[in-house]
């Protein structure tokens, strides 16, 4: 056998330069080897990579054991949900019939007779109270004594004028026959010129009498009106309904005497309600006519009446003007509400009843509770939990809200679940867990101090 020459031996550092090119033709070697030499390459890298995977999760799963999961967060959320939303004034008002009115005493006197009853409707025209006043009546006797003695007197005047008269057509005859008698030379001048004076004198009584006769008849023209004029006085003495109503009052009984000014009887149009308000000067600023009210008697799970406003005063109360603290001016303002359809006696005339004005109102809107809001400079947003049970920030459009909830225009969805409120010194992060807490009632007011 011819054995092959030994490969000389280089130096190191020939050795360095080619041991590059030793690592690609090893390489080289694997690949251009038989097959069993291929299969044992690629398991090599196989483990090795199965290797860096193992040590990767276990570099995890050590972070994991040093830094251990957080706690889910309970906190009560609620589902987004369409509603209404209103702002309000509220205010305290009275019950009244439309057209309510109270008949007041014209004068001193007597009530004569009472005509209804309480409660009982009466057609416009109906006497409702006849009244007495003795000095009324006395001056109306004394006016026709009165009247009947003028009546004498012009009489009088008119025989008085009729007597002048006749006087002085036989002065004028006698003149007549006088002037012939003068003019022929059988009597004097003297007595001309008085036959003469006798006709003047006779002409000059007639004019006073003239005069006295329409003196007589002007006295008689003054006491007719002061006559007629007390007989209205009479008149009003008479309570007549000037409408269809119910009364709701009689504060008197025949017999009674009543002075000036007296309430006698009070009613009302039972078809219509009216409600009397007082609005604060703050409120009155706000209220407007037409403005819808929700009218209820005060206390709980009352029935609730609709109406609108009617009428708003441009004045405040001037009985009502004082000054309130640090020197303001404050009062109340008169408003009138009409309810929409009768009360059916639900609703006594006189009783003090709760009055909701609504200021402005939405409907079929996204509305969450006020206290789900919260703020970072200028931008809204809400807490939402998401599918995976996390808290996450979606941002929100505000538009009307009051003082418990809020409209919002964009931002959510009806479905959402969003945290109603933060419980005191408890703050969320985006991604925190939170517990599968019992909902809340889409309505969820927060109480003070939650």
């Amino acid at each position: 056998l011819i054995s092959k020459p030994p490969t000389p031996c280089n130096d190191s550092k020939s050795s360095d330069k080619e041991s590059p090119n030793n690592d690609a033709k090893a390489l080289l070697e694997i690949l251009s080897d038989p097959e069993e030499k291929r299969r044992t390459g690629v398991k090599w890298i196989v483990f090795s990579g199965l290797f860096l995977t193992i040590g990767i999760a276990g570099w995890v799963g050590y972070r994991k054991y040093l830094t251990p999961p957080l706690e889910p967060i309970s906190v009560g959320t609620t589902p987004v949900e369409i509603g209404s939303l209103e702002i309000t004034v509220t205010e305290s008002g009275t019950v009244e019939l439309n057209e309510q009115q109270t008949f007041k005493s014209p004068s001193d006197v007597t009530v004569e007779s009472v005509q209804v009853e309480e409660r009982q409707r009466v057609a416009a025209g109906t006497v409702l109270l006849e009244l007495r006043d003795r000095g009324l009546q006395r001056d109306l006797n004394n006016q026709q004594v009165e009247n009947q003695k003028l009546d004498n007197l012009l009489a009088r005047k008119l025989e008085v004028l009729q007597e002048r008269q006749d006087k002085l057509q036989l002065a004028q005859d006698r003149f007549v026959d006088s002037q012939s008698l003068f003019d022929r030379g059988f009597i004097s001048e003297d007595a001309y010129r008085q036959d003469q004076q006798s006709v003047d004198d006779a002409l000059s009584a007639i004019k006073d009498a003239e005069v006295e006769l329409t003196n007589a008849k002007l006295d008689i023209e003054n006491n007719q009106l002061t006559l007629q004029n007390t007989l209205t006085q009479l008149s009003d003495n008479q309570i007549v309904a000037p409408i269809d109503a119910v009364v709701l009052d009689i504060s008197v009984q025949p017999g009674d005497g009543v002075t000036q000014g007296g309430e006698l009887l009070t009613i009302g149009d039972p078809f219509k309600e009216t409600v009397r308000l007082q609005l604060t000067t703050l409120n009155a600023a706000k209220v407007d006519v037409n403005m819808p009210v929700e009218v209820s008697m005060i206390g709980p799970d009352a029935q609730i009446f609709l109406g609108r406003i009617t009428r708003v005063s441009p004045q405040v109360n001037s009985q009502d003007n004082s000054s309130g603290r640090g020197g303001e001016q404050s009062g109340t303002v008169e408003a009138e509400a009409i309810l929409n359809e009768p009360s059916d006696g639900s609703l006594i005339p006189g009783s003090v009843v709760s009055v909701e004005v609504i200021l402005d109102q939405r409907q079929s809107v996204v509305v969450v509770p006020l206290t789900a809001i919260q703020s970072e400079g200028d931008r809204q947003f809400v807490w939402v939990k998401d599918a995976e049970n996390q808290a996450q920030q979606k941002t929100v459009t505000v538009g009307l809200k009051n003082l418990q909830s809020a409209e919002i225009t964009s931002g959510l969805r009806v479905g959402d679940e969003i945290v109603p409120a933060l419980p005191p010194g408890l703050e969320l992060t985006a991604g925190m867990p939170l517990a599968d807490a019992p909902a809340l009632p889409a309505d969820f007011v927060a109480p003070p101090g939650f």
